[in-house]
C-alpha cells in the first residue's frame, strides 16, 4: 500500500481525508470522532486512520502539533476561529485509544509486527492531546 508507515499520515486513508480538510468545520471533527468513540463493533482500519487524522487536527490546534505537521493542518488552523474545545478534546482522546485498543489497524500493525512503533506514536498523539 502507498504511504504505509506508522505515522498518523502515512497511509492513503488519512492523506485522502486531508485533501478534504479545508471543506471541513469542527462540527466534521467532532461527528468522526464521536463515531468512533460510540461504534459498537470493530473500526475498520480505513475509519481508524481518519479518526487518528482528525485527532491530529485538534492536537494541533491545542498548539500541539506533530513536528510534520501537513500543510493541510497548519492552514486549517490557522483558520479555525473556535479554538481548542475541551469537547472535542474528550473525544479525540477516547477515540485515540479506541483506536489504539481494538481496531482493525491495530490489528494489521500487530501482524505486521510494526504494532510497538505504531503504539507508540498514538501514544505520543495522546499526550499531545492532553498537554
Amino acid at each position: 500500500m502507498a504511504g504505509w508507515g506508522t505515522g498518523s499520515f502515512e497511509n492513503e486513508a488519512a492523506r485522502d481525508w486531508l485533501a478534504q480538510l479545508g471543506s471541513l468545520g469542527i462540527d466534521d471533527l467532532r461527528q468522526i470522532l464521536a463515531r468512533a468513540v460510540d461504534q459498537a463493533g470493530y473500526l475498520e482500519a480505513p475509519d481508524s486512520s481518519v479518526v487518528v487524522a482528525a485527532a491530529e487536527v485538534v492536537a494541533a490546534l491545542k498548539g500541539a502539533p506533530t513536528p510534520a505537521a501537513p500543510r493541510e493542518i497548519v492552514d486549517w488552523t490557522r483558520k479555525a476561529k473556535d479554538g481548542p474545545i475541551p469537547d472535542l478534546t474528550d473525544l479525540a482522546i477516547r477515540a485515540v485509544r479506541r483506536v489504539r485498543t481494538n481496531s482493525e489497524l491495530k490489528d494489521l500493525w500487530l501482524e505486521a509486527e510494526g504494532l510497538n512503533e505504531w503504539s507508540a506514536a498514538l501514544r505520543d498523539l495522546e499526550k499531545r492531546l492532553v498537554a
